[in-house]
């Protein structure tokens, strides 16, 4: 294992706050008339784009001027809300350092739009650790797709075979194996029994702690990886 470049989603990722977020849309969609539990938000909307996500519980016939207004809407309540309680997985920043320490490139791929992208990356302050962004609305297809890890690779001039995903959710796994990439599932946001045996997934963890003293069969390469 031999990798030049680390690729991260962030909501779930970053930070565990995908019960938050799924809060706030469920909360913003009741608004707009739409009912819905948490377990069928998992199912059919985490690691896809808002778009998709509105199209598909609001209505499909959503034009892309009412997307932006509802989108823009629904992410201002999150980052207002949510601010105070930013807070990083356990780890982030250690192995954020060490990669770039060790001259591995590092990207954030998320379906989230670039002011979220910047509200978290400012608000955890680890901007100068990546190389190069690819949020949502620079993508013409979501996750499961694999266009966004592929774009993320693109930007940063590294062989997808050469990148490690870390993602929280299944569609996010399934994009990153289509798109060639091994990937490291953190347990944040789904159960380790439902990630362990996505293909692709080479280990389930649930912080990047655990990761760093991981004695599975990444454990050669992560501990390596510090000295």
């Amino acid at each position: 294992m031999n990798w030049k470049a680390f690729i991260f989603d962030m909501d779930g990722t970053l930070l565990d706050n995908m019960a938050f977020h799924i809060e706030i849309w469920r909360e913003f969609l009741h608004s707009l008339g739409v009912q819905l539990d948490e377990q069928q938000f998992l199912q059919r909307a985490v690691g896809r784009v808002n778009s998709d996500i509105l199209r598909d519980f609001v209505r499909p016939d959503l034009s892309d001027a009412e997307i932006r207004t509802l989108a823009k809407q629904k992410e201002a309540l999150y980052r207002s809300r949510y601010r105070p309680l930013m807070k990083e997985v356990p780890g982030l920043t250690r192995l954020l350092a060490l990669a770039k320490q060790k001259g591995v490139r590092v990207a954030l791929a998320t379906s989230a739009g670039v002011e979220n992208a910047h509200f978290v990356l400012e608000g955890l302050q680890i901007q100068r650790y990546f190389d190069v962004l690819v949020t949502g609305d620079q993508v013409k297809q979501g996750k499961p797709h694999p266009e966004i890890f592929l774009k993320a690779a693109e930007r940063l001039d590294v062989q997808s075979s050469k990148c490690l995903v870390f993602e929280d959710s299944p569609l996010g796994l399934e994009a990153a194996h289509r798109a060639g990439m091994a990937g490291i599932a953190l347990s944040t946001t789904y159960p380790p029994e439902q990630l362990i045996s996505l293909p692709g997934v080479l280990a389930v963890v649930p912080d990047y702690t655990a990761l760093l003293s991981y004695n599975g069969h990444l454990g050669e390469f992560f501990h390596s990886f510090q000295n």
